[in-house]
């Protein structure tokens, strides 16, 4: 039971220090998604297009780490031998609600993103027919 009880704490622990990366990588990320989709630096393989993939792959590689941490946390949860106590099950949901406004919002601006680039490639093949 002891083990059981350490190893959610680990878990809780990890998932506070992923969840405090996540807003700052987001955070970073949605300021150069901003500068990007208001330059007009938006052509497939500029530096800035590139910075903002990197930048897309690191959110969502550690949206994934905390997914797994959250995974981990339930499934400790449900041990037969040691029953969770209410605030184990509530900091578990409040982790879950965390994890799902960071994934919005990070969808959210990847999608802006996406319809930026998308616009900026209509134009400059308007503008190579014209």
């Amino acid at each position: 039971m002891a083990s059981s009880i350490s190893r959610y704490d680990a878990l809780r622990k990890q998932s506070r220090t992923l969840e405090a990366l996540v807003e700052s990588k987001l955070s970073a990320y949605a300021r150069l998604a901003s500068t990007v989709t208001r330059s007009a630096d938006l052509e497939a393989g500029s530096t800035s297009t590139d910075r903002l993939r990197d930048a897309e792959s690191e959110v969502e590689g550690l949206l994934d780490k905390l997914r797994e941490t959250h995974e981990e946390m339930a499934a400790q949860l449900n041990d037969a031998t040691s029953p969770p106590s209410q605030s184990m099950l509530h900091a578990v949901q409040r982790h879950r609600d965390v994890l799902q406004d960071y994934t919005r919002d990070f969808g959210r601006t990847k999608s802006n993103v996406q319809t930026a680039l998308d616009k900026a490639n209509l134009l400059g093949d308007v503008r190579n027919d014209i």
